[in-house]
Order: structure tokens, then C-alpha cells, then sequence
């Protein structure tokens, strides 16, 4: 063997060690990324899902005092970036809507990602909010009317019956709660159980299809996506809030707290110190 390649052979490892010593000393040095995800109810109502809770009019005096008290107690997990639930294609379209708020050319809407998002980033002087969703339909009506068609009926009426039991069950929390109640309930640990509703679906199909099991690869799939979005945001020692559907949260929380680059810090610290107006 030539004497250079020997030595080229014996410098290799030496050099993949102290790569590697440097590597380990740089990820115990870096500042991890702490990732809130707060899930909520759609409160514009806009029926997107295959049965939508009801939220009452997040502008009434009563809810607007409600939703005050909220962004104060989130505040103090002081984030440095807010994502919201919007397509990454829309960043700049939701943006510009963000600076003409900040403008005071424009009031409000009643979503959550105006009353929550651009409340909150305005409050902590955020010059932009950040888009990480990633739009995948699922059909749900169209699974559960193939399994009423072939032989799996029952599974489709008892499937139909929880969702529309859930619905209702949340619809009227919101009707009786203060909102910060109603996000700490959405964001507990029990909530999380949620995911197991979208197994029901798994075992609908037959020898050769799998239409539920299809269904269920599409919500992680999109989930999975939106994380990706989310870890294009959550920059090394960045305090990052996350606003999602409900239904995101479980999914969402499980990838940041098994991702070695984040802590996850989970939003019922800060809900519990909600404290709605002594006037309701």
C-alpha cells in the first residue's frame, strides 16, 4: 500500500472522532427549542369538518374580556414566534392581513388565529406570524357511507354516533365555560385520547382495500407535514407557540416531545393561570 493512502487510512478514523466530539459538544451547547401547541376550537365556525362544534360569537363583550384574560396568561410562556393554522403558501397573504392589524387598519375577525395569533404577537411586538399548515382533505362521510355499503354498517352508525356525541359534548362546554376553561380542558392530557377516535376507522375496507386504514395514513401524513412546517420555525432557542385545530394537538405534542431538538412545554402551565373578567 502507498504510504500516503496508509496514512489517509489511519488519519480517517481520528478525524471521525473528533468530528464526532465536536458534533456532541455543539448539541449539549445549542439551546433547544421549546414548542408549545395549543389546540382550540375553530371559533368562526367555518364548517370545514365532517361535524364542527359550535362556538357563540367570540366578539360578544362577555367572550372578548374572556379572550383578554387568555392572551395575558399565554404571554407569560413568552414566545418569539406564533404559527398559526394557515397554508405556508398564504405566509405572505397572512402577513400583510397581520401588519394592516397592526396598522389598526383592520379589526379582528373571530377565528382563533386573529384572536389568539395576531393578539398575542402584537402584544410581544412580533413584526410576523408564521403559517405552518399543510392542507389534506379526509373524507370521512365518504368512509363511513363505504363501509354502510359493504357489510360494515354497524361499524359506520357506532363511528358516526361518537363523533356526533364528541361534537355535541364540546359544543356545550363551550356554551357553559369561559374560553381559557375550554382550551385547558382541550389541551389536558385526557384530550389526547382523542387520537384513538380516528382508529375506529382503521379496520373499515375488506381483503383487498383499506379505506379506513387509508384514511388515518392521510391525518398523519398531513400532521407530519405541518410538524415539518413547525420545525422550520422552531429555531435553535426560539419559544415557539403553536395554534392549531383541536383535533392537531395529541399528534402534534407526541412528535415535539420525542424530537431530540425540543422541549415540549405544555400549554395547561399557562391555561391554568387563566383568570376570566369578575364582571362575567
Amino acid at each position: 500500500m502507498p504510504p500516503k493512502a496508509a496514512a489517509r487510512i489511519r488519519i480517517f478514523p481520528a478525524l471521525l472522532a473528533a468530528l464526532a466530539l465536536a458534533t456532541g459538544v455543539s448539541a449539549q451547547t445549542a439551546p433547544r427549542a421549546q414548542v408549545m401547541v395549543l389546540g382550540t376550537p375553530h371559533w368562526d365556525n367555518p364548517g370545514q369538518d365532517y361535524s364542527n362544534t359550535q362556538v357563540d360569537d367570540v366578539l360578544a363583550e362577555r367572550r372578548q374580556a374572556e379572550i383578554a384574560a387568555l392572551a395575558a396568561a399565554l404571554a407569560e410562556f413568552r414566545p418569539t414566534r406564533i404559527a398559526v393554522e394557515v397554508p405556508v403558501a398564504s405566509d405572505s397573504a397572512i402577513n400583510a392581513r397581520y401588519r394592516a392589524y397592526r396598522r389598526g387598519e383592520i379589526a379582528l375577525g373571530r377565528n382563533e388565529i386573529d384572536q389568539i395569533g395576531f393578539r398575542l404577537a402584537h402584544m410581544l411586538g412580533h413584526p410576523r406570524v408564521y403559517a405552518v399548515d399543510h392542507k389534506q382533505d379526509l373524507n370521512v362521510g365518504a368512509v363511513l357511507g363505504w363501509a354502510a355499503q359493504n357489510g360494515q354498517a354497524d361499524a359506520a352508525q357506532r363511528i358516526g354516533g361518537m363523533i356526533q356525541q364528541l361534537v355535541a359534548d364540546k359544543s356545550a362546554a363551550i356554551a357553559n365555560a369561559p374560553l381559557g376553561e375550554v382550551l385547558r380542558q382541550e389541551n389536558s392530557p385526557a384530550t389526547d385520547s382523542l387520537e384513538s377516535l380516528y382508529l375506529h376507522f382503521v379496520p373499515i375496507g375488506n381483503d383487498t382495500s383499506f379505506v379506513g386504514a387509508e384514511m388515518v395514513a392521510d391525518w398523519y401524513s398531513r400532521n407530519l407535514k405541518i410538524f415539518a412546517n413547525v420545525t422550520r420555525v422552531a429555531r435553535p432557542g426560539e419559544r415557539v407557540l403553536v395554534i392549531m385545530g383541536t383535533g392537531h394537538g395529541p399528534l402534534l405534542r407526541r412528535y415535539v416531545d420525542e424530537h431530540p431538538d425540543y422541549d415540549l412545554v405544555h400549554a395547561t402551565r399557562f391555561l391554568e393561570r387563566f383568570r376570566p373578567s369578575p364582571s362575567r
